[in-house]
């Protein structure tokens, strides 16, 4: 999802590209970090998803849902629904039709940058708790 203004202006388009390349970083940061959690831990609530839930002051897209970083340390949406389809046969069975997914998201380099940077920190904080027990 790309901000329309960014592409009219030249010198904002250089600011998503300033903001791209220091997203990238950071999400290489995330990645090594990300990797380093282990075990790494289920996302509360889900049965059968793991992720650190990211939450950043300022993201522009409000349509993103829940935005975690992944064990891989990638920025992904979970998403959690049921299926009414997968009931089957017999009574329906509430963990069979729950339905968990991590989605691929497309950002802003802006909202890259910011959710990459708080990610980071949910993982580091993670991190020290594991090295002080």
């Amino acid at each position: 999802m790309s901000d329309p203004s960014a592409s009219a202006d030249p010198d904002l388009r250089e600011a998503d590209r300033i903001l791209a390349r220091a997203a990238d970083d950071l999400e290489s940061l995330l990645r090594r970090a990300a990797l380093r959690l282990r075990p790494f831990p289920p996302f509360p609530g889900a049965l059968f998803s793991y992720g650190v839930e990211v939450e950043a002051e300022g993201v522009r897209d409000r349509s993103l849902g829940c935005i975690v970083v992944t064990e891989e340390g990638e920025l992904k949406e979970l998403q959690i629904g049921f299926d009414a389809e997968g009931a089957g046969f017999g009574p329906p069975d509430p963990v069979s039709m729950r339905e968990e997914r991590l989605v691929d998201v497309t950002l802003t380099p802006y909202d890259r940058l910011l959710l990459a940077e708080q990610g980071l920190r949910a993982v580091q904080a993670l991190l020290a708790r594991q090295a002080d027990a």
